[in-house]
């Protein structure tokens, strides 16, 4: 019999109220009963799982970060990252682009906006169930090193912007209700004192689609190229230029290592299936029999556990009182997490021989969906450089916008 990973890690449940595990139970239901069933579908269309958000929706999880005071479920760290691991186990496009909705709202509403702005998009994602997309990467730019804005914001007179710019790698495109845009001030030279974010409405005039996202996984976040050519009325300008640089970055990351190590941890269920219930000849018993498989489980047993504590000790580092050992254990936990789902990915599909290459295995899409762990911003080479300062005191931020 399988020994199965159990559904929130020992170490998380430890320090987990009943609430809190209550809350993700509810999202691992969620995953298990509905969004695994629909992942390839989603996947092979390369559409927005609308119906996985109705779900999302209904269960109250698009406010995981929303406050309570302002109707939402204001999950600590730990439990939204184990929410988050649940929900990508099941489907993980609709992991990551939870995880965007969710950090522009606790990140950059809450922790950047006014009491009117928070008022006003806590209430439109509680009341209207709306979704919100954070727009940051552009064509010819890499986070790698210093991320260089090329979208501009030109003062108008009623003190709002003029907003021209393209943004591609846009999570929730064709879905998000708002987008949290960052740009610099026009003819200002750049750098930080100078960058301005501002949220738009999706349906406004001059914010369109421009480019289809057709990449190898990933397929159903919707990841479109969006142009901008439209006002952000003073209202929806978060804070005095410069101000995007003081936000908790690292809630995203966060919550990237908890999606990428759900897929391996999905990879990992199927394929302990496969090799006990599959044999390679009648005669030679199940695949699990063979030393070089047990071998291969041990593993990815032992990645997948290291994992989740890296990311139990990033969900539990106190941002308050110590933000460089937050910075420290974020960065350890996503490019980990990101090279987990890779390696394990990888390693079920051999298990799984040349039936792990065919569109009915689950195998093959979360494999590709996996590739794009060890790249995204922060890249691992970025997260492991920032770790390595961290270590040797030298001063560190994940990601430089200028």
């Amino acid at each position: 019999m399988t020994i199965r990973l159990e559904p929130i890690p020992s170490a998380a449940a430890r320090m987990m109220s009943d609430e809190s595990v209550a809350l993700v139970e509810l999202a691992g239901r969620l995953a298990n009963e509905r969004f695994a069933g629909r992942a390839a579908g989603y996947d092979a269309a390369a559409e927005f799982p609308k119906e996985n958000y109705v779900d999302l929706r209904e269960a109250g999880l698009l406010t995981l970060r929303v406050p309570v005071e302002y109707g939402g479920l204001a999950a600590d760290p730990l439990t939204y990252a184990m929410c988050i691991l649940a929900v990508a186990r099941g489907c993980a496009s609709t992991g990551l682009t939870l995880t965007m909705h969710t950090n522009v709202l606790g990140s950059f509403v809450g922790g950047l906006g006014t009491e009117e702005q928070r008022s006003r998009y806590f209430g439109e994602a509680v009341e209207a169930g709306k979704l919100f997309a954070s727009i940051t990467s552009e064509p010819g730019a890499s986070a790698r090193e210093r991320f260089v804005l090329s979208t501009t914001f030109s003062p108008t007179d009623d003190g709002g912007y003029r907003v021209s710019g393209v943004k591609h790698f846009c999570s929730l495109a064709d879905a998000a209700d708002y987008f949290f845009v960052s740009g610099i001030i026009e003819d200002s030279g750049g750098g930080p004192d100078n960058i301005i974010s501002a949220m738009i409405r999706s349906g406004v005039s001059g914010v369109e689609v421009t480019g289809r996202w057709d990449a190898v996984g990933m397929r159903a976040t919707s990841s479109h190229t969006v142009t901008y050519d439209t006002a952000a009325p003073a209202k929806a300008v978060f804070g005095p230029p410069g101000r995007i640089l003081s936000a908790d970055w690292g809630s995203f990351s966060l919550g990237y290592a908890a999606v990428y190590l759900g897929i391996a941890e999905a990879a990992y269920g199927y394929i302990t299936d496969y090799v006990n219930e599959k044999s390679w000849t009648p005669e030679s018993g199940a695949i699990i029999n063979h030393p070089g498989t047990q071998r291969t489980i041990g593993e990815m047993s032992v990645a997948i556990q290291s994992g989740r504590l890296l990311l139990v000790d990033a969900a539990l580092t106190d941002r308050v009182s110590d933000p460089t050992g937050t910075v420290l254990a974020v960065n350890r936990a996503k490019q980990y997490c990101a090279e987990v789902g890779v390696s394990v990915t990888d390693a079920a599909m051999r298990l799984a021989g040349g039936g792990g290459l065919l569109k009915s295995s689950p195998l093959e899409r979360l494999r590709r969906d996996a590739l794009s762990g060890p790249v995204m911003p922060p890249a691992n080479d970025r997260c492991l450089e920032t770790i390595g300062k961290l270590e040797c005191g030298l001063p560190a931020v994940t990601i430089e916008l200028t």
